[in-house]
């Protein structure tokens, strides 16, 4: 009994030297090691953890940056127009399409104007051999996605969704085809001005995002061209496929507006940003 009562008091013991052994406070060099990696770099805390502390300069130079970045935007617009323009005229030219280029003036207020290019051709039936063809393909497909490796279950899911988008297209297009509101043109000239419009707010974008933080000019100009340079020769070309398929079969619109339209272009913009996140900013990050 008295053995027993001894061990117990050599744990408690033991136990309130660890819990003083995990309390002390650790001696200054210790505790500057366990800011560093094994490298010998200074481990920053994760960005979530993050505060962002904003100073009159920093907001003033977001606020610059992205009204210059707006304003020569809408100035350049017009040479945009005629650029996009002659793009889609040249791979007109080499798809064989048997129409000119139209030029559609666009002006937005008073002091803003500029035009827009589009094909003057109609879209492609939505009934017929297409529709059975199409609608072969759609049901193959989703049925070749139940096939997919586990894996590749992300992808499975994916081609399930284009397949069902694509049946509500088939359904509509069945009962209500001369119904359907969009023409060819029409379709082009907006997707082109939605185009513009985000082209323009991405200096404002950036200014509540990308320019508070603590990157330098240099890297918020440069990350501001790249983005809206990429997107200048990125839409015409996008738009110029869009109109060579729907030239075949106006069936392909809706998967081509919700899938690789407006959406494709903001996945754009949200990967130029990841990269520019992923720069080397002035300072360390802090909490």
């Amino acid at each position: 009994m008295r053995e027993s009562i001894f061990h117990q008091a050599a744990r408690s013991r033991e136990r309130e030297q660890c819990e003083e052994a995990q309390y002390k406070p650790l001696s200054p060099a210790l505790e500057a090691l366990r800011h560093r990696g094994w490298r010998g770099g200074l481990i920053t805390p994760h960005r979530a953890f993050v505060r962002l502390r904003l100073g009159p300069r920093r907001i003033a130079e977001s606020v610059a940056l992205a009204s210059l970045g707006t304003a020569c935007w809408i100035a350049v617009l017009p040479a945009v127009g005629r650029l996009w323009g002659h793009i889609l005229a040249f791979w007109g030219t080499h798809l064989g399409l048997k129409s000119n280029v139209i030029l559609v003036p666009q002006g937005w207020g008073s002091h803003i104007h500029f035009v827009l290019p589009c094909f003057g051709l109609s879209a492609g039936p939505a009934s017929g051999m297409a529709w059975w063809i199409t609608t072969g393909v759609t049901i193959l497909a989703f049925a070749a996605s139940f096939l997919l490796a586990e894996e590749a279950l992300p992808w499975a899911y994916l081609l399930r969704g284009f397949c069902l988008l694509q049946a509500t297209a088939l359904g509509y297009f069945a009962v209500a085809s001369a119904r359907f509101p969009h023409d060819l043109p029409g379709y082009t000239v907006s997707m082109l001005v939605f185009s513009c419009v985000l082209i323009g707010l991405i200096p404002v974008l950036y200014g509540f995002t990308f320019y508070l933080l603590d990157f330098s000019l240099s890297q918020k100009i440069l990350l501001t061209l790249a983005t809206v340079a990429h997107l200048v020769l990125f839409v015409p070309q996008q738009y110029m496929l869009q109109v060579y398929l729907l030239h075949g079969s106006v069936l392909f619109m809706p998967v081509l507006y919700f899938v690789f339209g407006p959406f494709l272009d903001i996945l754009v913009f949200i990967g130029f940003y990841s990269w520019g996140m992923s720069w080397k900013s002035s300072d360390p990050l802090s909490t």
